[in-house]
């Protein structure tokens, strides 16, 4: 997993390298105090990465497109999100300007003049 929900009594490590304690936490983001807020963090050692509010998260890949619903788990909902981020819809599709300039490639190479023997 990418990310968790934090516990609230964890030390925070950051990707900076700075070191915070929960109480510490709490005071940089004072929201997670409100009854029933929740943050979620990254996994793993450097687990600082993220301090982004569960429904609002939720909510917002929702509006991109993630496969979450409201039955899902807190678990579910951060696996959804993780593979939403992994394979974002669209992944592997040429882009405009890609397809401009194979558009544009095809004009010149079909004005060419024909090749005589």
């Amino acid at each position: 997993m990418k990310y968790q929900i934090w516990d609230g009594v964890s030390d925070i490590y950051t990707p900076s390298g700075a070191h915070f304690t929960a109480a510490e936490w709490k005071t940089r983001y004072p929201w997670i105090n409100i009854p029933g807020a929740k943050m979620i963090i990254t996994a793993g050692l450097i687990n600082g990465g993220a301090a982004m509010e569960f429904e609002a998260t939720k909510a917002a890949y929702i509006r991109q497109g993630a496969a979450i619903t409201d039955s899902m788990t807190d678990a579910e909902v951060l696996a959804a999100i993780e593979e939403f981020e992994n394979n974002p819809p669209g992944a592997g599709e040429p882009t405009v300007e890609e397809r401009t300039v194979a558009a544009l490639e095809f004009l010149a190479m079909s004005n060419l003049p024909d090749e005589t023997a």
